[in-house]
């Protein structure tokens, strides 16, 4: 299949490794200004792929068939096009599909981060609405990271991994095609879920503003499981309450990330310390070298600030989930109240519940539903 993958960051340089070595014409891309790791990738002449691959092709040097900062290039032709860019980059790939991607291409945020409702209002304003079939996965397939020059260490992959389209309606009909590349892929109830449900949102930010003392004193050092204590599994499970209060009324069925957790890596626990610690995939790991680190920056502004504005808007109090995003803004002195995604950012603006949920069945905008 052929396949083209922009961001070369970790993300896209694991994923553009295992799916050549899977077999599938891959374009890795990257705009400019974005293009360091892609420039070296280009100069090694392709990815050495370490740990493991999704498919059970042996690890090895991988040689996609294009490696460019040529969006055109990259996207000509393409069956499918994987957006794996952290949620505050995605804006200037959703801009360079809109105005050369082609129609009938899939596209998906890997993860999505509400990615899916913001590039759905972009396309409506271009007049290019019904040209894609666009969604997102609720997590990235993996857990790699890169280490030093055209190597990637891919360490694990999730066994089932949340999509969904928008609207959810065709989702079946892209996991016919994006199954060929991941079978792991599994349909969720629709981009509500993917982006609420995410389990990162949780994991990922309270960590490391649990740990910024830590951080701060001596910048990234090598951990295990997050440095969780069960102190801070515990707030992780009364924040993850109220992001599945909003999750309840906007999904037909959701899941604490404990169950998604159990999901992704089949793992299980009494509590969310217990369960984090069965995550073999996070065994050692490095910390963030400081709190402008996307596990603040893009899950903050792009994840919980972003669920509390639409709980806003349905009328669900969120004060633990404002809490996280109140310390964030001021540990980093961002308001990210005002730069992250809101309801508004999103095309919600004015909606009431019924007419969400029915915007990411149907994609229709009706707002005649009260």
């Amino acid at each position: 299949m052929k396949v083209a993958i922009l961001g070369a960051g970790h993300g896209g340089i694991a994923m553009a490794g295992d799916l050549t070595l899977a077999g599938h014409e891959v374009r890795l891309a990257a705009t400019p200004g974005h293009d360091t790791n892609l420039k070296l990738l280009m100069a090694f002449g392709g990815i050495m792929v370490e740990g493991i691959t999704s498919s059970g092709a042996p690890v090895g040097f991988a040689k996609p068939a294009l490696m460019t900062t040529d969006m055109g290039a990259a996207l000509k032709g393409a069956e499918v096009v994987m957006v794996v860019v952290p949620a505050f980059a995605q804006e200037s790939y959703m801009q360079a599909i809109i105005e050369q991607g082609e129609t009938g291409q899939i596209v998906v945020f890997n993860p999505g981060k509400f990615g899916t409702l913001a590039f759905a209002k972009m396309l409506r304003m271009a007049g290019r609405q019904d040209d894609f079939l666009i969604g997102e996965t609720s997590s990235f397939i993996f857990a790699a990271k890169t280490k030093g020059l055209g190597h990637v260490n891919i360490k694990a992959a999730k066994e089932e991994l949340p999509f969904a389209a928008l609207p959810a309606a065709r989702t079946a009909e892209a996991l016919w095609t994006l199954t060929d590349l991941y079978p792991q892929l599994s349909p969720s109830m629709g981009v509500l879920q993917t982006s609420i449900d995410a389990p990162g949102l949780i994991i990922h930010p309270i960590s490391t503003l649990m740990n910024m003392s830590r951080i701060e004193q001596i910048g990234p050092y090598r951990n295990s499981h997050y440095d969780i204590t069960p102190s801070v599994g515990r707030i992780m499970e009364a924040v993850d309450q109220e992001r599945m209060e909003v999750a309840k009324l906007l999904c037909r069925e959701t899941y604490s990330f404990m169950d998604t957790m159990e999901v992704l890596y089949k793992v299980k626990g009494e509590s969310a310390y217990d369960v984090m610690y069965q995550v073999s995939a996070h065994n050692v790991q490095m910390a963030p070298e400081s709190l402008k680190h996307r596990y603040v920056t893009e899950d903050i502004p792009y994840g919980l600030a972003t669920i509390a504005s639409v709980g806003r808007q349905i009328g669900v109090p969120t004060p633990r989930l404002d809490a996280i995003v109140n310390i964030a803004c001021m540990a980093n002195g961002e308001d990210y109240w005002q730069t992250g995604r809101t309801a508004g950012k999103l095309g919600l603006a004015g909606m009431t519940l019924k007419q969400m949920v029915r915007y990411s069945v149907t994609g229709k905008l009706d707002m005649s539903l009260v």
